[in-house]
């Protein structure tokens, strides 16, 4: 297991840790996405080298402004991840100091929804 963790997991984090456009990143990201989602325990960023972009995985808790998701069927779900990951992604996220995918986990509790949101330009 060992072997594998440094293969699979320990290089990426060690890579990501030395990588100064990956912590510019995720600092940017801190700033900019709203203050009940970076505060929130469940709130999570990965970022991961690419050609030509960067990746970045997002952990957004639906439930950090207190709401409630009970009685929501599965296309409640993905409806309000995909409205709420657009509102997040055109409202916020401008002018990365670097180009990034961004793909929002949005985490309801019991239900977590990827969103892949595309591709923005650095400023």
């Amino acid at each position: 297991m060992g072997f594998f963790s440094k293969l699979f997991g320990g290089a990426k984090k060690t890579a990501e840790a030395g990588d100064a456009n990956a912590q510019a990143l995720k600092q940017f990201f801190k700033e900019k996405l709203p203050a009940n989602y970076v505060n929130s325990p469940k709130y999570a960023i990965s970022v991961t080298p690419g050609a030509p972009d960067y990746q970045a995985r997002i952990t957004l808790d639906m439930g950090s402004d207190g709401s409630d998701y009970t009685g929501f069927s599965q296309e409640d779900f993905a409806n309000l991840a995909e409205l709420e990951s657009s509102y997040v992604f055109d409202e916020f996220i401008k002018d990365p100091p670097v180009t990034v995918t961004v793909i929002f986990d949005m985490d309801f509790g019991k239900q977590k929804i990827p969103v892949n949101r595309g591709l923005v330009l650095a400023k």
